[in-house]
């Protein structure tokens, strides 16, 4: 069946018809209950032959008996990234084990971040293979760069954050490091620590002429910046303790993912992480086969002053940077409704763009209309692809079941450049 066909298909699974939709030889993970998981894992199931299942699916435990590389690689996960955690965190690792608690995806857990699952499944139903060329120009953790690596896809992703590109950075460079560099990380702490706790981070970085070398550095620095946005939340522990242990963890759960047995057989795609601009991308046109983003919910979250600890520390003006991001310029929240409606309005325009013909582009979003003075943000977003000749081809409801969320769902648009 022709992926159009599947996407235009509107209509969803009941639970009590997965046995009969799947057949004996698709098991499903046991974490896959959502109506929005099940229909997701039918696509799937339609765009992938039995063997390519086993090799990417993202939504089923085997096929034919076989047990898939996804759940293979999220079962040797032990839950080193929640270990001296809160019990909400750890619970909600160990709940999504299969959703997000696997590679390197927990490291510096960033609020509102995708699930890596999903992300798998939707490049899945679109049958990207490698060769294609995925985007997000919005990356921020950059999850979509982690999972197009492990397919062996390669990605671009860019952020306006300096932040948000150094964490989107290590996770994609973690998963190909030297295992004997990892190793020695945790040696001397102390000696970590004093590095970075006297400054001229920037300088000292751009001192150190080895890829590899500089790629661990970066690893550290992401857990000591982990580790003081932790300090400050809590006050059992001080920044220097919490280093110790946040390293470690960073540590554990880097070996875990190089050392599997199905990344160390896999075939790792390129991910670029550049400095860019959604509403301006520095792309040619028609150059991209997929794009899948979710944009800033900045109506909801001062990105920039989530993350002031952390860019303050890397010696960034937080106040100059707040007014190059999405929708936080403006004095009044009606300014910054408005500009974000504009901005959108761009962004839409750029995606279409730089998409290839026929292809796909999705976006995840979530709608609050408390927040954005009643106006439906998701259709605002459908009118605006419309208009620029990328029609809605299919509408999936999600519910949000992560931590401290203001919106209760979100919708998964697909749209395809006519």
């Amino acid at each position: 069946m022709k992926i159009q066909n599947m996407l235009s298909n509107n209509s969803v699974i009941h639970t009590s018809m997965v046995n009969e939709v799947f057949g004996k030889d698709l098991l499903l993970l046991s974490s896959v209950n959502e109506l929005f998981e099940l229909e997701l894992a039918l696509i799937e199931s339609r765009s992938l032959s039995h063997q390519e299942l086993v090799l990417r699916s993202a939504f089923f435990k085997s096929v034919s008996g076989n047990l898939t590389n996804h759940y293979k690689l999220c079962r040797s996960f032990d839950g080193h990234i929640s270990e001296d955690r809160s019990a909400q965190t750890q619970a909600y690792f160990q709940e999504g084990k299969y959703a997000t608690g696997y590679a390197t995806h927990g490291l510096f857990p960033y609020r509102g971040k995708f699930h890596p699952q999903l992300i798998k499944g939707l490049l899945n139903i679109l049958e990207i293979k490698q060769g294609d060329i995925v985007l997000d120009p919005m990356c921020g953790s950059g999850t979509l760069n982690v999972e197009a690596s492990l397919l062996g896809i390669d990605s671009i992703g860019m952020d306006i954050s300096p932040f948000c590109r150094l964490l989107a950075r290590v996770k994609c460079e973690s998963l190909s490091l030297n295992p004997e560099y990892v190793e020695a990380m945790s040696n001397n702490p102390n000696k970590w620590f004093n590095y970075f706790s006297t400054g001229d981070i920037d300088d000292k970085l751009k001192k150190i002429r080895v890829t590899e070398k500089l790629k661990i550095y970066e690893l550290a620095l992401l857990a000591y910046l982990d580790a003081m946005g932790y300090a400050r939340r809590v006050t059992k522990s001080g920044h220097k303790e919490l280093f110790e242990k946040v390293l470690n963890r960073y540590q554990a759960t880097v070996l875990q993912t190089i050392t599997n047995s199905v990344i160390k057989s896999s075939q790792l795609g390129n991910a670029n992480i550049l400095e860019g601009d959604a509403r301006c991308l520095p792309l040619d046109d028609s150059s991209i086969d997929c794009i899948i983003t979710s944009p800033p919910y900045s109506f909801a979250i001062d990105y920039a002053e989530n993350d002031a600890p952390q860019l303050a520390f890397l010696g960034y003006n937080i106040d100059e940077l707040r007014t190059k991001m999405i929708g936080l310029a403006g004095r009044t929240k009606q300014q910054k409704l408005q500009r974000y409606f504009d901005d959108m309005k761009t962004v839409a325009q750029e995606i279409v763009r730089v998409l290839k013909f026929q292809k796909f582009a999705i976006i995840i979003i979530g709608s609050n209309t408390n927040q954005t003075g009643g106006i439906r943000l998701e259709k605002t977003v459908i009118d605006h692809f419309a208009n620029f000749n990328a029609p809605l081809v299919k509408s999936i409801l999600k519910p949000i079941k992560g931590m401290r969320n203001t919106m209760k769902d979100e919708y998964i648009l697909i749209f395809q450049k006519n």
